[in-house]
């Protein structure tokens, strides 16, 4: 019998159960990094960040879960409940910057979302995809990482991936990337190619995908993992 997909609250409640499972380590050890991947459309950004989520055995949350959850007051007061006690002030301060829990102006929606990404950070332990998460954590905070690839090579797998005409693969590309630069200019008023947003920029055109997991993998291990929790 074929798997019914998670709800995203089921995702949400497995999630926060890590997050609960996790807490009681936290004297133990140092908390695992965090890493935030921004792409250019068919660089491979995706699949490197599930690669790494898979062999760094880290929580994998992409675009779509974050930005539903992001829509969602009550998901989120999930996810906040399993920091320490310390931090419960968040939640307080979180819930009263929305109105209506079925609309979110830009403004709320950022906020939100902002809220959403500093808790994974404080939990550590995963890789988050896009939503602008390389600007709403700092550099003590996460790994922000870009992966890119030069024009040719994104518009060749873009057509394998997607079944497209190489003049309807660097439609969809330039839709694409127009489309996530509006986003982090209207909620950020930040430009996607400023590289200074990023501590590491790959290039899987030269690298491959093996190698920009490795170097991204090589990158965490140079510079600590408490650095990136």
């Amino acid at each position: 019998m074929p798997t019914l997909p998670r709800t995203v609250e089921q995702l949400i409640e497995d999630q926060a159960h890590r997050w609960e499972q996790r807490r009681g380590q936290r004297q133990q050890r140092r908390l695992l990094p965090v890493i935030a991947i921004s792409r250019q459309h068919g660089a491979g950004g995706s699949e490197v960040a599930r690669r790494l989520a898979e062999e760094l055995q880290l929580d994998f949350l992409d675009q779509e879960i974050l930005h539903r959850i992001a829509e969602s007051a009550h998901l989120s007061e999930r996810v906040v409940q399993t920091l320490d006690e310390k931090d419960r002030e968040l939640l307080t301060d979180w819930l009263l910057a929305f109105g209506s829990p079925s609309y979110l102006s830009p403004v709320g929606y950022r906020d939100h979302l902002t809220r959403v990404v500093g808790t994974i950070a404080r939990h550590g332990g995963a890789v988050i995809l896009g939503r602008g998460a390389h600007l709403i954590l700092g550099p003590h905070q996460a790994l922000r990482v870009l992966v890119v690839a030069p024009l040719e090579a994104r518009v060749a797998a873009v057509m394998q991936r997607e079944g497209l005409s190489e003049r309807d693969a660097r439609r969809r590309i330039a839709e694409v990337e127009a489309e996530r630069a509006a986003f982090l200019k209207r909620h950020f008023r930040a430009e996607f190619a400023d590289l200074a947003s990023f501590d590491l920029a790959v290039n899987t055109g030269g690298l491959g995908l093996d190698g920009a997991v490795s170097l991204i993998r090589a990158t965490l291990v140079g510079a600590g993992q408490a650095t990136f929790a």
